[in-house]
Order: C-alpha cells, then structure tokens, then sequence
C-alpha cells in the first residue's frame, strides 16, 4: 500500500451524475457527450465520484474531467470540491473493483487523526484512472482519493 497526504485547493470536475449499478451506461453517456459538445481539459485522466451514503441512487456516481473554474458547459454538471488534504493510494485495479481494499479502507475509517470529509452529506472517494492504469489487465494501477478533515 502506497500512501502520500496531498494538500490540494479547491478544483473542479465536469461531467455526468449517475447510478454505481450503470457505470458503463454512465461512462458511454460521458464519452457521448464529450464528443458532441467537447471542453478544454486540465489533465486527460478521467475522474470518478463516489458517494457513499447518497440516498439518490442516480447520483450514487460522478463521472468526470478536471477543468478549469471558468469553464462553462451546458451539457455537463461542474462540481467544486473544496480545499482539502486528501490521502491518495495506488491500488491495484482488478483488486479493487472486485473486493476493494480492506487496508485502504481501514485506513480512513480507523485513523485517530483525520476524519473522512462530506460533500452534501455523503462521504466520497476519487479514483483517478492516471498513466498507470490500463483496464481490467492485472498490472494495472489507479489512484484512489479520500478526502481528509
């Protein structure tokens, strides 16, 4: 388990709301609309949100892209997420889709010192799919965000 304590400030990321159950609908959908009405991009890495506790199952999932605060987009929703200190671990992909991560998991929620930060009333998590990632190959690698308090 690989662990670093990142000091972000705030950013923002556009895209889709969706059910955890469709992702691949949702992910289609983004694709969908990317290329109909694309956006300047900060990074090409794609960002997922998930938000645990949500009690709207079709915004359980937040597929997106980094932007710049400017941008404007009428087909995509931009959320701000606040500045934070996030604690960001490399796992293995396959791993983590199939049965998470139990000591990544225990982590933020058995830590004394940092509590897991709320958006809306839900705790969320990123995963970042970076230059390490490569699909369901078993080498492959993504990031995954908690934010702290």
């Amino acid at each position: 388990m690989q662990l670093k304590i990142v000091k972000m400030d705030k950013f923002f990321i556009a895209g889709l709301y969706g059910h955890i159950k469709k992702q691949t609908e949702l992910q289609n959908r983004l694709n969908e609309q990317y290329a109909n009405t694309p956006f300047q991009k900060k990074s090409k890495y794609q960002v997922q949100i998930y938000f645990w506790g949500n009690k709207d199952p079709d915004k359980q999932a937040f597929y997106g892209f980094e932007v710049d605060p400017s941008e404007d987009s009428e087909a995509l929703t931009i959320l701000e997420l606040p500045a934070c200190e996030w604690a960001v671990f490399e796992v293995n992909t396959a791993e983590w889709w199939d049965t998470g991560d139990k000591e990544v998991e225990g982590w933020i929620k058995d830590n004394p010192n940092y509590h897991w930060r709320k958006f809306d009333g839900s705790v969320y998590q990123l995963e970042y799919w970076k230059e390490k990632f490569n699909g369901i190959h078993p080498d492959s690698v993504s990031e995954v965000w908690y934010p702290l308090e």
